[in-house]
């Protein structure tokens, strides 16, 4: 029998596997998954219904509602300084098939795509299945921030793409616009194409710069968004491409034949979600209440914190507290104390655990106060007592 060896060795994520371990536990809190814990807004919900109940809902035609690329070519003109038209925009599904489309277009057998470290796991399959290489650019030295010079140094003539994803799953960092403005010099200078994963702009703590703001670039620079972290819907998998008009033509073939169309009912949600909701001020607010509680908390326990500046994220180093590696330490935590975490190497860094800060301060507490436990016994063990 016929099988496909890249297909075959492809694991199901760790992190949903560690998710899945939590589902036994009835006292778990689980600090995993990256679903946010407001709700979608009222008034989207109430339009769905409306749909739903009033209207016979069919497909929509190929490449997205115009209605919404209109509200989100108007949304990124007017909150990231572009100038995107209808045309510049496909709706996808999640933006999860943005990124599988933007590295099924661009990456052939051999070709190189840097990502800085750490980095969403969800990348590397995807070149995988391409044969493509995998190229994790260590940022450690400089705080896990990204600089036009590592990148530079980084580029070979394999290179074919890079993926930045900011504000950063899992560390929560941004690019200073100045160190932004050097990388666009050197996309312009090679030939080579960008992935901006752009799914946290809305929940950055301070004003976000997007790659969309370089405007001569749309044909090397492809921005993907979507819905599900910046208004809750996880389950609605509405999600947006942003690059040059002949990009998204092309992009829109291999989107006819990969999922026909995105939920009709989803895109009508996202139009209510964009026209009514813009902005995210209040969840930002609470995302950064929970965010800043955590951080005091781990780092009182002795771990080593990058300061998010966005996302709903805390990446902590714990090297201070364990020598074992971040995938043990992680089942260990998981196993003795009910809390579920994922461990660094998800995202190519040892010597890390992320926390998603998706739960109430109260079970935040609860998660801290099991955590400092497990410490203690750890260090009572390795001791002999």
């Amino acid at each position: 029998m016929y099988t496909n060896e890249i297909i075959k060795n492809i694991e199901i994520s760790l992190i949903r596997q560690i998710a899945l371990k939590m589902k036994k536990y009835e006292d778990g809190i689980d600090l995993t998954i990256g679903e946010p814990v407001q709700d979608l807004p009222y008034g989207v919900k109430v339009e769905m219904s409306n749909k739903v109940i009033k209207e016979k809902l069919g497909y929509t035609q190929t490449g997205g509602m115009p209605e919404l690329k209109k509200e989100i070519v108007n949304y990124y003109n007017k909150y990231f300084g572009s100038d995107y038209e209808i045309e510049n925009c496909l709706i996808t599904v999640g933006s999860t098939e943005g990124l599988s489309t933007f590295i099924r277009y661009f990456v052939k057998k051999g070709d190189e795509v840097i990502m800085p470290t750490p980095t969403y796991p969800g990348y590397a399959p995807n070149i995988k299945m391409q044969e493509g290489v995998e190229v994790y650019l260590d940022t450690s030295e400089n705080n896990y921030k990204l600089t036009a010079e590592m990148l530079e140094n980084a580029i070979t003539e394999k290179t074919k793409a890079v993926i930045l994803t900011y504000p950063n799953n899992p560390a929560g960092i941004t690019l200073e616009l100045e160190e932004m403005d050097k990388i666009a010099d050197i996309i312009r200078k090679h030939d080579i194409y960008v992935l901006s994963d752009e799914i946290y702009a809305a929940l950055a703590f301070e004003k976000f710069n997007s790659f969309a703001r370089y405007k001569d670039l749309k044909d090397k620079i492809v921005v993907i968004n979507g819905f599900s972290k910046s208004h809750s819907m996880t389950g609605y998998r509405v999600g947006y491409m942003l690059a040059s008009k002949s990009l998204i033509a092309d992009f829109m073939k291999l989107s006819q034949y990969t999922t026909t169309g995105v939920s009709t009912v989803g895109q009508y949600g996202a139009i209510k979600a964009l026209q009514d909701y813009p902005t995210r001020e209040e969840v930002v607010l609470e995302n950064k209440e929970r965010v800043e509680f955590f951080v005091k908390g781990l780092e009182k326990l002795g771990f080593d914190v990058i300061k998010p500046e966005g996302a709903f994220y805390v990446f902590a180093g714990y090297s201070k507290l364990s020598k074992m590696n971040s995938l043990d330490f992680a089942n260990h935590i998981v196993e003795n104390t009910h809390v579920g975490v994922v461990p660094g190497i998800c995202f190519m860094v040892e010597n890390y655990l992320r926390f998603s800060i998706t739960q109430e301060i109260p079970l935040l507490e609860k998660a801290l106060e099991r955590i400092e436990k497990c410490l203690k016994e750890l260090k009572n063990w390795k001791k002999g007592i």
